[in-house]
């Protein structure tokens, strides 16, 4: 065959020339500079600036003063990726793309890879002998993780609700008119879904236990909640996150669960593990007792 009459691939980078030399730069620096040395001019980085992710304690600082998701810029800047978003998805490129991320749609990192194939995994489980499928996504934005479903499962329909903030759920409503966007949280909890997620949203939750039997309650009968920061060994306990770097001007709350604790509640609420999901390393979080993994994982109701 010819190079003329080779098939045109379609671009799976969509990046600016700024961002693309940022990134370029990381790899080389990876690549070269000891993981030792990296690590020690990150750390030392934290005591000079405000750390993307430090640790705050073992218990929900309420008394911390943090402005929270109602933001308006992380509606613009989810805004701004939006169609690239979205275009990426209707090509034969790896999902690998992170709606989050300044640099365009395809990151080209495994943990968003990870992050979307596993959820595409469990949605395809959820989609067996069915043509319709119900989907509640909690702290779902503007609707992101509906495209997607779409993308994957073309052929079957998916009844999509949605619930997060006021202010990402009218920004969804004038994405996706046909789907549901719900702001108030017991709203979308009076009926059930054929599959229930979480994607790094459960943590933002102060009583964290209270929202999982809300969403157990819901699961008919797959729960899958993901991406999320899990520690082996230290007690749960609660960082402070400062997306400066994706353009959110903000700060926010979080837990970062220890694995075993956060198991055995959800199989008390009658839930069975079907698989477990290793996603990636996750950032490290300054004065953190223990680093963690993002981690995800699928129940299914005994």
């Amino acid at each position: 065959m010819t190079s003329s009459a080779m098939p045109r691939v379609q671009s799976c980078v969509a990046s600016s020339p700024k961002y693309s030399n940022k990134r370029a730069l990381v790899r080389w620096i990876r690549r070269w500079a000891p993981p030792g040395l990296i690590e020690t001019g990150l750390s030392a980085l934290n005591y000079i600036r405000p750390a993307p992710w430090e640790y705050v304690g073992e218990q929900w600082a309420s008394q911390l003063s943090v402005r929270g998701w109602n933001v308006s810029s992380i509606v613009e800047m989810q805004r701004k990726t939006w169609d690239d978003y979205a275009h990426s998805l209707t090509g034969p490129c790896a999902l690998g793309l992170n709606h989050e991320d300044p640099a365009g749609p395809y990151s080209g990192r495994l943990r968003d890879h990870n992050t979307l194939v596993s959820y595409a995994y469990a949605l395809a489980l959820c989609a067996r002998h069915k043509e319709r499928l119900s989907l509640l996504d909690w702290g779902g934005g503007m609707g992101h993780y509906y495209l997607l479903s779409q993308s994957v499962l073309p052929d079957t329909e998916i009844d999509y609700y949605c619930q997060d903030i006021p202010l990402l759920c009218q920004a969804g409503r004038e994405m996706l008119p046909k789907a549901h966007f719900l702001h108030e949280p017991g709203e979308c909890f009076g009926r059930p879904y054929d599959l229930v997620l979480a994607s790094s949203s459960l943590w933002y939750e102060p009583d964290w236990h209270s929202l999982i039997d809300n969403l157990v309650a819901s699961a008919s009968p797959y729960l899958y909640v993901s991406r999320m920061i899990f520690v082996d060994r230290a007690p749960s306990y609660v960082a402070i996150q400062r997306p400066f770097g994706v353009g959110y001007k903000t700060e926010y709350l979080c837990w970062i669960l220890n694995r075993s604790d956060f198991l055995n509640y959800v199989h008390k609420c009658s839930m069975k593990l079907v698989r477990e999901f290793l996603i990636s390393d996750a950032a490290h979080i300054h004065r953190a007792p223990e680093q963690g993994r993002y981690l995800g994982f699928l129940f299914r109701k005994t």
